[in-house]
């Protein structure tokens, strides 16, 4: 009879952040640093293994230079705690640029994935946490109905051509990612994506988040540990095979 394995992986998951976001054509980046700082504070205090950053780190594709300074400066301190931080695209985020900045990212000890990738070049993460721990992240950035098809293609190696349901798309993807996963190591998913059954939090891009671009929770497969998602900004569970969940924005 086999003994049972207790992980002890500290994982600190935030998504949608939105800096550079305004209200009323007021600029909010004080209160943005504000919040950033806080949560720097929970990742250094709580010694957090990985921190998930499940996309939308800016509200816009260009984002201004004090938006991107901002982010930057949060992403290395969180870096600098000692846990393990990786960062994916969201559909506010411009996906080529982030990609543009991996080698630097790299160097910062950030992992940063701007499109969707196969396990061997960045679709999976793996890593050993400071308690001597393995842990594999699957990671899935923003992927649009433009781009599913090829995203299927590559990843899944099907013809996706012949499959138009965009969650059939992001099903095959997904099990691609996941299909490595250890029994011997702590197995997460990032993705940002609307589940249905989730519940929208205000704010979100409509033309990105309606049903066409919904997908049911089976896609994830149970034997995640935990999924961590972003784009609904209202923190939440919900029910499916794996433990599913949106961590709220952090710029309502």
């Amino acid at each position: 009879m086999g003994g049972l394995t207790v992980w002890s992986v500290r994982i600190l998951h935030t998504a949608d952040w939105h800096v550079g976001k305004s209200l009323k054509g007021v600029g909010r980046l004080d209160e943005q640093e504000q919040v950033l700082r806080e949560i720097v504070r929970i990742a250094r205090e709580q010694e957090v293994d990985v921190v998930l950053v499940a996309g939308d780190l800016y509200d816009s594709a260009a984002p201004n230079a004090a938006a991107q300074r901002l982010v930057v400066r949060t992403l290395m301190a969180l870096a600098g705690t000692g846990a393990e931080v990786v960062v994916i695209a969201g559909n506010h985020d411009h996906a080529a640029t982030l990609d543009a900045y991996r080698p630097f990212a790299d160097a910062a000890g950030i992992t940063l994935v701007g499109t969707v990738r196969t396990a061997e070049t960045g679709g999976v993460v793996d890593f050993t946490t400071r308690g001597g721990e393995r842990a594999t992240v699957a990671v899935l950035p923003f992927l649009s109905q433009r781009y599913a098809v090829r995203a299927a293609e590559l990843v899944a190696n099907t013809p996706a051509e012949n499959t138009s349901a965009y969650d059939q798309q992001v099903r095959e993807i997904i099990g691609a990612l996941t299909g490595g996963f250890r029994t011997d190591a702590v197995n997460l998913v990032m993705a940002h994506l609307t589940v249905l059954g989730g519940t929208f939090g205000g704010g979100e891009r409509a033309a990105q988040s309606i049903f066409e671009y919904s997908v049911p929770a089976a896609v994830f497969p149970a034997d995640a540990h935990y999924v961590a998602l972003g784009h609904l900004h209202r923190r939440q569970a919900l029910a499916a095979p794996a433990p599913v969940h949106y961590s709220g924005a952090a710029s309502a």
